[in-house]
């Protein structure tokens, strides 16, 4: 609980803003939901969100997508070391949006124990799209899943890169496809939809 952060005068507002990573310091109460605040900080100022609506967009839907796959008080250092790296793209890169999104949704798949294999598509209930039916598809999605966002290369390599109209529809369809199955909660995410009507207009 932040005292007065919705106040628009509040010391404490530009702290709780969409995308804000910062530092808190609050009185824990474990048989509570709400736990008072004593101290917050920037961890670090991405000021480039505050402006831009297609980063914002992209990094919202990253981090609904953390907030639909993981239960309260479960900790996963790193899938948080990814979803800040992520993020951070998006706040200094300017192209490849879509890629690093990509690569994040796989990568959370696989620090939650459900790595896609791409031969494997049938499961019971449930056939997943085929993710060879784009000319580049399969390619980028290997080199997605076997791509490291810490790794000094993986700029360049996304760069590299080409993504055709067809290949955007495979692998965002394959993915989500994944992401559906294994979580419930993933479906009709408001955060994508905004971000699927933004792109396409």
């Amino acid at each position: 609980m932040v005292r007065g952060a919705q106040r628009k005068k509040s010391p404490r507002n530009p702290y709780f803003q969409p995308t804000s990573f910062i530092d808190i310091l609050f009185y824990y109460k474990p048989n509570r939901d709400l736990h008072t605040l004593s101290k917050v900080s920037f961890n670090r100022n991405w000021l480039r969100f505050q402006d831009d609506l297609k980063r914002i967009s992209y990094s919202l839907a990253t981090i609904e997508l953390v907030e639909k796959t993981i239960t309260d008080n479960d900790p996963h250092e790193d899938l948080f070391d990814e979803l800040v790296n992520t993020l951070q793209f998006f706040h200094d890169e300017d192209s490849h949006f879509n890629l690093c999104f990509w690569y994040f949704e796989l990568r959370l798949l696989k620090l939650l124990g459900f790595q896609p294999h791409l031969q494997e598509r049938e499961f019971p209930g449930h056939v997943l799209p085929d993710p060879s039916a784009g000319p580049n598809s399969r390619h980028i999605i290997e080199l997605l899943m076997n791509s490291n966002i810490s790794d000094p290369s993986f700029r360049e390599e996304l760069s590299k890169q080409t993504v055709t109209p067809k290949d955007r529809h495979v692998i965002g369809n394959y993915i989500s496809s994944n992401l559906e199955y294994h979580f419930e909660t993933c479906r009709n995410l408001r955060s994508l939809k905004i971000l699927k009507q933004l792109l396409a207009s």
